[in-house]
């Protein structure tokens, strides 16, 4: 299927669409320059100096900054659409495109976490925890939803710089004293696809503290967004419970142990309230 397109055209997207056109099947997007926007027609991108729009009979499916860095994005949204079964069954709002990108993502998490006895990583069992803390809260199935999807891309910053880690052994000693940076890469990632541009601040700040002391930028109290609160404290207990610290000291912590070190990080490291629901959710479930 064409992709209509009206406006300025980066030549250099065009040379990126025609090059992926050459490694995919023949139905893959192409683009089709056209004089004028029709509300009428099936799929249409519009180009300006600063975004591409997607359009499908008037409505807006999605926008990208037009950016070199966001030509993959785009590509990969404007297939998803047009490798629909049936034009009438597929895409019609940005949710879809979302689910695509954020479920590659989550999944490369995965992958490349260790998993525990139980098959889960990481990053699943923090947002086994963080879920229960939004149940609790009495968060609406919106807002679960999006403290789940930040949950399990928490760590989405680490991708590249555990590959590095391992494959540049010249870096590692370096590597291993910057933890920080894998919060930054995180936001970077997430930050050149703009439908995902709410979980950057949550991945980004997920390692700051309650008085000040965090990384990377230092925020304290309610300057860190409530989701990476809630995030820091399911991902302490999961380090302080796993395999991960067996590299710190004496081995994974009891679970008892475990709530009573987070008890004394309240006011420092982790939100008081929050330790405090967190610790009454621990305390009263059997199952973890």
């Amino acid at each position: 299927m064409k992709i209509e397109v009206i406006g300025t055209v980066d030549e250099k997207i065009v040379e990126f669409f025609r090059k992926m056109e050459q490694v995919e099947e023949s139905d893959s997007p192409q683009l089709f320059l056209t004089d004028s926007y029709e509300e009428s027609r099936p799929f249409q991108v519009v180009f300006s100096n600063q975004n591409a729009e997607f359009y499908s009979k008037g409505e807006l499916l999605a926008r990208f900054e037009q950016a070199t860095e966001n030509y993959p994005a785009i590509w990969a949204f404007a297939k998803a659409y047009t490798d629909k079964d049936g034009i009438r069954n597929g895409l019609t709002s940005t949710k879809w495109a979302r689910r695509i990108v954020s479920g590659i993502l989550k999944a490369m998490v995965v992958l490349l976490e260790v998993e525990d006895k139980n098959g889960f990583s990481h990053s699943q069992r923090v947002t086994k925890l963080a879920q229960k803390m939004g149940v609790s809260l009495g968060l609406s199935e919106k807002e679960q939803a999006l403290l789940i999807e930040a949950s399990m891309l928490h760590d989405v910053g680490k991708i590249g710089i555990e590959q590095l880690m391992m494959f540049t052994p010249t870096r590692i000693r370096f590597l291993e004293d910057m933890p920080r940076d894998h919060t930054i890469m995180g936001s970077i990632y997430l930050s050149t696809i703009e439908f995902l541009w709410d979980l950057v601040p949550i991945v980004r700040s997920h390692h700051e503290w309650w008085d000040g002391r965090g990384y990377p930028d230092g925020l304290k109290g309610e300057e860190i967004p409530f989701f990476a609160r809630i995030i820091a404290i399911c991902d302490y207990y999961d380090e302080l419970t796993h395999f991960v610290t067996s590299e710190w000291g004496i081995g994974p912590k009891k679970k008892d142990e475990a709530l009573k070190m987070i008890s004394n990080q309240s006011g420092k490291m982790l939100d008081p309230a929050l330790v405090e629901l967190f610790v009454r959710i621990m305390e009263s479930d059997q199952d973890v």
